[in-house]
This record gives structure tokens, C-alpha cells and sequence, in this order.
């Protein structure tokens, strides 16, 4: 019995110790860095930092975030694409990575072949606004100002082709109304001069606009998401506005390459899951203004093709081309 129980030790120590070294093979102890396509400081860039200070505490090795903004996240891209498939370079994507493909004409990646999607980290929200003095007071009237006078009614955008861009696009379409698009070089006077009159409406980022909204410079007429915003729960859905099938939000998660062994990628999407179903991570995410991702890591892996679907209807419907 006692050589038995000596024997079943050693297999269990043995066991353990493969267990350990598998782990180890999983994340080296190099450590892992998370590509950001947005410039420090903004709410993309702090989620990230938020996850590699607690994946670092998790894994016990070093993880660090590089921040590469520009040309609508396609530098952030190719330097992702220039890493190892080897689970230790991850990207944080963003909803207009997926658009990238139908809007401009040559673009170095395909993002259902070459990422990996390993967990969900966030979702922000858009919001329907206008100035306080506008006259439509909901949806509903604003379809029916837009209907009499077709064309006349504007809104503003950060830029052509950004989600601001093609999010009012797809609800003129869904409503079946003309607007006039006024764009912009950047969403921060985009919304000043809604605020202000000189454009009708705009559709902005729920964290961007519920500061204004609060303060009374800004009017909801209603949230773009599929269900209302934790920030503006009074204000309707445009699905319960009457208009269905105008869905926008900017989903955010980590992803690896393609080729990165599904071992590697399950036991990333564990450890990223632990860090984003937190109390604290909640926490955040409320003093963000975001909200959290509603799916499952192992059902969101799995929503890359409609993404695509999805934001390449979007450009379509728009008929925006970048060069």
C-alpha cells in the first residue's frame, strides 16, 4: 500500500509538473504586448492598460501595450500581421477594422482570416442628437421633418467613412429619409457645432455625448444600440423608436493571428475572461461610459463573418470610398 501510495504521488507531482510546463509553453515568460490602434488616453487605450495590469498580475509575466494610431487602424494591422502567430502579440480591434475592407481599395489584411478573436472587452454605445432647439422632439418627428423636406436635414461626422459616417447613413436608410452629410476632421467640433445649430443632428459615442446631454447642450432623441445605454437609460432604442434593423455600436475585443494555435488562444481568451468579468473591470467599464460585451468569448469568436457582413452593407449603403 505504501509503495501504491508513493507511486500514485509521483504520477500526480509528474502530472503537475507537465501541466506547469504546458502553461509556460502557453504564454513565455517574455510576456505579452497588446497592439492598440488609438493614441493614449482615450477610452480604447485605457480598457487595454486596465487588462495588461491585471493579465500581468495573472500570468506572472510582463504585459505591455503599444499604441499605433493612424490611417483608420491599418498601421496598428500591419504591425500586428508582422508578429509571431505565437499568442505573445495581440490586437485590440475595433468595429472599423471590419469596415477598412469595403471602404478602401487595397487593404493588408482580412480580418475573419487573420484574427483570432480570444475575448470581448467592450461596447460602446451611439446616441441620436441634436441641439436643444432642434425641432423634433423624438424619432419620430424628425423622420417626419426629414420626409417634407428631403435632403435639408444635415448631420455631422468625425470624418467620411467613420462609424459617425456610416451609423446616420444606414438609419436614413432604414427610415427611409434623405439627410445631408456634413463632415468633419474630427468628432470633437463635429459635436460643438451640433451643440451649437450649425448641423441638425449627429450620432456620436454615448461617453461623448451624455457629459452634453446632462448639462442640457445636447438633446437625445435616441440610443443606436440594440438595447438602451446603462449612462441614458431613459432614452429609447431607435428599434423602439420605430425604425428597426439601424443597430451601430463600436464592439471592441483582443484578438491573435489567425494562425495561433487554438491551445494558446483558450488559454489567453481564460485569462483576459477572469480580468473583464471582474468587479473592478465592471467598475471601470461604468466610469468609462461603456458597456459590457453581452456575448460569451467562445460565441464572439464566432461573430467575425457578420461583422464583416455587417459594416460592409454599411459602407454600401453610404457609397463612401477612401483612398
Amino acid at each position: 500500500m505504501h509503495r501504491l501510495n508513493r507511486r500514485n504521488s509521483i504520477v500526480s507531482l509528474v502530472a503537475l509538473a507537465m501541466s506547469s510546463l504546458a502553461h509556460a509553453q502557453d504564454i513565455p515568460a517574455r510576456g505579452l504586448r497588446i497592439i492598440v490602434p488609438t493614441s493614449t488616453g482615450t477610452a480604447s487605450d485605457l480598457s487595454a492598460r486596465f487588462i495588461s495590469e491585471q493579465l500581468t498580475k495573472d500570468l506572472a509575466v510582463p504585459v505591455v501595450v503599444d499604441n499605433k494610431p493612424g490611417a483608420n487602424g491599418i498601421l496598428a494591422v500591419q504591425q500586428f500581421m508582422a508578429a509571431p502567430a505565437d499568442g505573445t502579440t495581440l490586437l485590440l480591434t475595433a468595429s472599423g477594422l471590419y469596415a477598412n475592407p469595403a471602404l478602401y481599395k487595397n487593404v493588408p489584411y482580412d480580418p475573419v482570416r487573420d484574427f483570432k478573436l480570444v475575448a470581448p472587452v467592450n461596447e460602446a454605445l451611439f446616441v441620436l442628437v441634436s441641439a436643444p432647439a432642434f425641432p423634433p422632439a423624438n424619432v419620430t418627428q424628425l423622420i417626419e421633418l426629414a420626409k417634407a423636406k428631403p435632403g435639408e436635414v444635415t448631420y455631422a461626422s468625425a470624418s467620411v467613412g467613420s462609424s459617425t459616417h456610416l451609423g446616420p447613413e444606414l438609419f436614413a436608410s432604414r427610415a427611409g429619409i434623405q439627410l445631408r452629410h456634413i463632415p468633419y476632421k474630427g468628432g470633437a467640433q463635429a459635436i460643438m457645432d451640433t451643440a451649437g445649430g450649425q448641423v441638425n443632428i449627429a450620432m456620436t459615442a454615448v461617453p461623448t455625448a451624455a457629459p452634453l446631454i446632462k448639462a442640457g447642450r445636447l438633446k437625445a432623441l435616441a440610443v443606436t444600440g440594440s438595447r438602451r445605454s446603462n449612462l441614458l437609460p431613459d432614452v429609447p432604442t431607435l428599434s423602439e423608436s420605430g425604425v428597426s434593423g439601424a443597430e451601430i455600436s463600436s464592439r471592441q475585443a483582443l484578438a491573435v493571428l489567425g494562425a495561433t494555435p487554438d491551445a494558446i488562444a483558450l488559454r489567453l481568451s481564460s485569462a483576459i475572461t477572469r480580468v473583464t468579468s471582474s468587479a473592478d473591470y465592471a467598475r471601470f467599464l461604468e466610469s468609462q461610459g461603456l458597456e459590457k460585451e453581452p456575448m460569451a468569448a467562445d460565441i464572439y469568436a464566432r461573430t467575425g463573418p457578420s461583422e464583416l457582413r455587417r459594416w460592409a452593407e454599411m459602407v454600401r449603403i453610404s457609397g463612401a470610398k477612401l483612398e
